[in-house]
Parts: structure tokens; sequence; C-alpha cells
């Protein structure tokens, strides 16, 4: 045997044991491809794709180059592996839910899962055809519409998306726009009504979004997509009877029981979207000043607290600036410049900023508050207030202008002015002043007491620091005395003074001016009504406004009620403010807090545990 023969007789079983191996290994080369259930289909019809990854593959495909013409609706995976014949096949397999963006030819492009690349698939999407099952008006459609085309930049666009369906589907859910560029977000419920399009009754959900674009140039809305399982009315379905269409869009659109056997069929899953919208946002017009304020209205109200303000030296008064702008956002409201004053304090409050989401259309309010203290008697001049915006509707520059004011600040009163400084005594004359003249013949000056000493050689200030410790000394004593008396005695309750007739039926004329105020529906009138009767059931200490009433009748809800009233001044046009159901809270309140007001004392209250 040749020494070939025998190295190879020596490897034989080696060569068998890799072959085996390689055999039962899985295949080293990865093939992967791309399945579709169709390739015809309707615009609102769901395409399913299946990638299939033979052998060893590694990693997963990008699914991203989809999203240019699909909506991937839903994604799942799955492994299979089998030995057939002794051989092991292994394959790795996506499936995927695609509903197309458009009609016409479009394309799932080249996937890859690592070195592996499948073939591209072309589908076409064509207009569902009119046959005897779907002709007619469509049971499901979407629009959406924006109330402006050509919008400024950070100017707030109504954007509506309507949901018509004449069929009942058994479930719907309705994703959200977007847009790059722009923030968006849902205000308001949705609102559904009833709406005939070419002699077809339709129900109508509608869904309200404020879209503000950050940046000028074209901008394209992307409409939210209504994924939705309609009845399958070829072949006999039933009508679910459990669909309840008054609860819609509660994060589905529609809600409903599973599918019975028997009662409810699977149906036929549609897809459906509204048209894209195209928008060219228009940048800030040059010379339209900073800050940039794009609305439809703006307003500055100017109230003092109290009102008539009273300007002395050394009390406060309190100044309250409110901003109403319609169609903007506390966002974009800026602070008001309340220029620098001279010959007072000023102590401005953290500005409080809200969303009217009742109003047809956007609406902010931005309340400013500051308390004032003069600091001298005479004239204060308060600056003029100036805010520039742009008025959208008009298209031009506007100004709102808070007036310069002047008002007469009166001196402290008597008691509570500082007392003047001693002046510091006068300095002893120089010993060349006091001398006589050398040529003038005198006796020699005795020594003169200093200036402040008394005639007895003592001083001034040991005497007068005598005094005062003696003074403390007996105060000291008497408080000791006064609180163990006071410790002896029983502490009555403090209750207020008794009211007098003309006291009492001042409060009620102040409590039925309210009624008539809310009754009219004028919150303005209201809240004057409110302070006068604060003045007369406290006239010690008033509150200076609708807060403090709050506060000392302390109820829980008359804080939100008072703040209402508030809110209802400010409101824009055509807001409605409901004054008698405020009202018929308000009645009893005031009622109960009038007759407490008015109640006499009738005996002192002693301690429930007396101290010892």
């Amino acid at each position: 045997m040749s020494p070939v023969s025998r190295y190879i007789t020596h490897i034989r079983p080696f060569l068998v044991l890799a072959m085996l191996a390689f055999a039962l290994s899985p295949a080293w080369a990865a093939e992967l491809r791309v399945q579709v259930d169709r390739k015809q289909l309707g615009p609102d019809d769901v395409l399913g794709v299946q990638v299939v990854a033979e052998g060893d593959s590694k990693g997963d495909p990008d699914f991203t180059p989809l999203t240019k013409d699909f909506d991937i609706l839903s994604q799942g995976q799955s492994q299979v592996t089998s030995i057939v014949n002794g051989k092991i096949s292994q394959s790795r397999q996506w499936n995927l839910q695609l509903a197309p963006k458009r009609q016409g030819r479009l394309s799932i492009p080249a996937l890859s899962v690592g070195r592996d690349r499948s073939e591209p698939v072309a589908v076409e999407v064509v207009a569902r055809p009119q046959t005897s099952d779907t002709a007619g008006a469509k049971p499901l459609f979407l629009k959406a519409q924006v109330n402006t085309e050509q919008p400024y930049v950070q100017q707030v666009m109504d954007y509506r998306v309507k949901i018509y369906f004449s069929q009942e589907p058994q479930r719907a859910v309705l994703s959200e726009p977007q847009a790059d560029g722009a923030t968006i977000q849902q205000v308001g419920d949705d609102r559904g009504y009833d709406e005939s399009v070419d002699g077809q009754l339709y129900r109508v959900i509608e869904r309200r979004y404020q879209i503000i674009p950050q940046r000028s140039g074209e901008l394209e809305i992307q409409s939210p997509r209504l994924e939705a399982m309609l009845p399958d009315t070829s072949r006999g379905a039933r009508r679910d009877p459990f669909a309840d269409l008054d609860e819609a869009f509660g994060g589905t659109l529609f809600q409903s029981f599973p599918q019975i056997p028997g009662v409810t069929h699977p149906g036929r899953r549609v897809v459906e979207r509204a048209q894209n919208l195209q928008i060219q946002v228009r940048p800030q017009p040059a010379g339209s000043g900073s800050p940039w304020l794009p609305a439809t209205s703006v307003q500055v109200a100017d109230e003092w607290a109290p009102s008539p303000p009273v300007f002395r030296v050394g009390e406060p008064v309190t100044r309250t600036l409110t901003l109403t702008a319609l169609g903007t956002t506390t966002a974009q409201l800026p602070n008001l410049d309340l220029g620098t004053l001279d010959g007072a304090q000023v102590y401005p409050d953290q500005p409080r900023a809200e969303d009217l989401s009742n109003s047809p259309e956007p609406a902010a309010v931005k309340t400013f508050k500051v308390a004032l203290v003069p600091t001298r008697a005479g004239v204060l001049k308060l600056p003029e207030i100036r805010l520039s915006w742009w008025d959208t509707t008009a298209d031009a520059a506007r100004v709102v202008v808070v007036p310069e004011r002047t008002v007469q600040v009166a001196p402290a009163p008597a008691g509570s002015q500082q007392p003047a400084s001693v002046a510091p005594p006068e300095p002893m004359p120089t010993q060349a002043a006091a001398a006589p003249s050398a040529s003038a013949a005198a006796p020699i000056p005795q020594p003169q007491p200093e200036p402040g000493a008394t005639w007895w050689g003592l001083g001034f200030w040991p005497w007068l620091t005598l005094l005062l410790g003696g003074g403390w000394l007996m105060t000291l004593v008497w408080w000791l005395r006064d609180r163990r008396r006071r410790a002896a005695q029983p502490t009555p309750v403090r209750v207020e003074p008794e009211f007098g007739g003309r006291e009492r039926e001042s409060l009620k004329a102040a409590v039925r001016a309210i009624g008539r105020a809310c009754s009219q529906g004028d919150p303005r009138a209201a809240r004057s009504a409110l302070l006068a009767w604060a003045r007369l059931r406290w006239p010690q200490d008033p509150p200076h406004g609708l807060e403090g009433i709050a506060v000392r009748l302390d109820e829980g809800q008359m804080g939100a009620l008072l703040r209402s009233i508030d809110r209802a001044i400010y409101a824009p046009p055509g807001v409605a403010w409901s004054g008698e159901a405020a009202w018929a809270s308000l009645e009893p309140l005031l009622d109960a807090s009038s007759k407490a007001r008015s109640r006499p004392e009738s005996e002192v209250i002693p301690d429930l545990y007396p101290q010892p």
C-alpha cells in the first residue's frame, strides 16, 4: 500500500464525521424573500406581507423604507426549525399588515437581513369597482380641514377631522395627525352630529386639534388613519347588536363586545384616511415688532384694589392687569413691561396663565398682579404700558395701550410718622476763643460744668438709665401678676359686636344686589356687589378681592365659584356666564354668613379645659 493510500485510510473516519456534521447542520447561506397575499388591492384594503429568511440569519430587517408608501398596522415574528430526511432547516418569518397611503403602482422595496437582500415587489392600488355589492355611497370615510391655508409662523391653526359612517363599525381605532415642523395638540371633547352628503345621511364624529407651525415654508399635515372592521354584506353577515356608537373615541373610536359565534361575523378590515393638507407658512412680517404675537384680538384690562384706589405713603395698593387674547395660547402670551416707578416700591406676583377650552376659538388669559407701596407724598406717575401684536384677520400690526396715569399720594397718618432725630450738641468753644486777652487784667476763670450735666455734677445719662431700669422692672412685675390673674379666669370666646337694625338692613340689601347682578348675567356687577357686601360683613378688616371672601367664608366650593366669576369677567365676547346657577350656590352661603354676623352675643363661653 502506498503512503497516500495509507494516509487516506487513516483520515477516512474523520472525513465521514465531517460530511455527516455538514449534512445535519443548518444551511450556511441564508435566503431572503418577500411574499404578498395579493398584487392588486383597493385603497381601503389591508395588504398582508410575509418576509421569510431561510437559513442561519442574524438580525432583523429594517422596515423603515416601507413607510414611504404604506402604514405599518401590525408586525409579528416567528421562527421555524424542521428536520426532513435527517437534514435540519431553519427559517425566520416576519408578518406585516400594511395599509396603502395612495392609489397607483406602489413598491415594496428591497429589504436586507445581514448580507442578504430581497427582491422588490410591486403592487397596484386601484379604486374599488362599482359592483352590485359596493354600488352606492361609501359606508365609512374621513375628511380633514383647516381654518387657514396660509398661516403665519407660530399662528394657531384649527384642524378638524370628521369621520362619516352610515354602517356601524364593529371596532375602530383613530391615529393622530402628524406634521414635521409643527406642534399638534388635541383640544376639547369629540362632538357627534348628523350630516347629509349627496343625499345620504351620515353620523359624524368630529375631533379638533391645535396645530402651531414652528418654522416658515411648506408644511404637510398627514391626516390620521382609521382602522375599522365593517360587516361583510357579501357573506350575509348580521349587524352587531352590541355596537355602541355613543362612546366614541375613548381611546378607541367605537367600543363593542367580542365576536360571538352565530351572532356576529368577523367582517372585513378596512383602513381609511383623509386627504393630506399642504400648508404654506408665512414668516414673521418685517417691522412687526417684538415680542411676536399673532392673534385675532388682544385686550388688556386694568383694575385696582381697593377700588377706587387710595394712594397713601406706606400703604399698599394692588394693581391687576389682565391680558386676554383670541386665536392664541398661553405659551405665546408675553409678559407686560410695567416700566419703572419713581416714588414707590413695586412687589410683583408670579403671572398666572390659563387657556379657555370652552371658547369657540383658541383663547388665553394671563393675569399680572403687582403691589405698589408709595414712599413719598406728592405726585406719582404710572408709565404707559404698550403691547404690540399682529392682527391675523386684518393682516396688520396693532398696539394695545394702557394709558399713562398720574395720581396724588397722600402723606402717612400723623401717628405713623417717625420722630425727628435729635440734633447733636454744639461743640465746646476753643480755649483761644474763651480766654481773655493777655493785656486785660482779670481773675483766673473757674471751670464751667459740661453741657448736659445736672447742677449736682453727676450728669444726665446715669439718672436716665436708672429711671428706665426701674420702669422696666415695674412692667415685669405687673405682667407676671396679670398673667396669674388671667390664668385663674375663664377665657371668653371672641364674638363680633352685635349689629344694629340699620346694619342688618344694609347687609340684606347688599345680598339682594348680588342676586340682581347674577340674575342679569353680569359678572362684573356681581363682583362689585360681592365686595360691597364684604365691606359691610367685615367692616374692621374687609377683604380686597374675591379670593379674600372665599378664605373668610372657609367653604370648599366657594373658591372655585368666585374664581369662575373672575374668569367670566375676562372671557372673550360670546361666552355666556350662568349667573342663576352661581346665585343658587351663593345665596345660602351669603345668608348664613349674614346671620352669623348679626347674631347677638348671648354669653361668654368658658374654656373646655380651664388652665390651672
